[in-house]
């Protein structure tokens, strides 16, 4: 929605968003695309609540030009992944938090092998790369921290 909203410009582009988790009860409900009058009140605003959902029951449903831009799959960041394209951003927030530094070190190698040269890997508030992995240099732009490749 963010990306319709703010980068009409990439609307011929190919976009491909790509969501996982360890959890199947997680990713059926990602997959599902259908969210409680509570889910959307959560900071969603109104005119995009209209205008990238519709109502269905009493559910609210994202519409298929939103939907078919995500794909869901099931996987574990410890474990070796599966092949992946290359990626131009890279959302990792509040998960790095959860594991020792070995194992941050580890996932942030393998997140770096799969980003586009100029990507950029947003974490958490608490997250860092800094002490971890030295592939990654720190960009701040107000009060927003992002990580590119080195």
């Amino acid at each position: 929605m963010l990306l319709r909203e703010h980068f009409p410009e990439l609307a011929a582009w190919n976009v491909q968003i790509l969501g996982t988790d360890l959890s199947d009860d997680v990713l059926e409900k990602a997959r599902s695309g259908r969210y409680t009058q509570m889910e959307v009140n959560r900071g969603l605003p109104a005119a995009m609540l209209i205008k990238h959902l519709h109502r269905e029951g009493l559910a609210w449903e994202l519409n298929p030009s939103i939907r078919s831009l995500v794909s869901f799959h099931k996987m574990n960041l410890i474990e070796p992944w599966p092949a992946l394209p290359l990626m131009d951003v890279v959302f990792l927030r509040n998960v790095l938090i959860y594991f020792s530094v070995p194992t941050k070190k580890a996932i942030l190698e393998k997140i770096r092998k799969v980003m586009a040269p100029d990507a950029v890997l947003f974490l958490g508030a608490a997250e860092t790369t800094l002490g971890i992995d030295d592939s990654f240099r720190p960009v701040r732009i107000d009060n927003t921290t992002f990580y590119r490749p080195s």
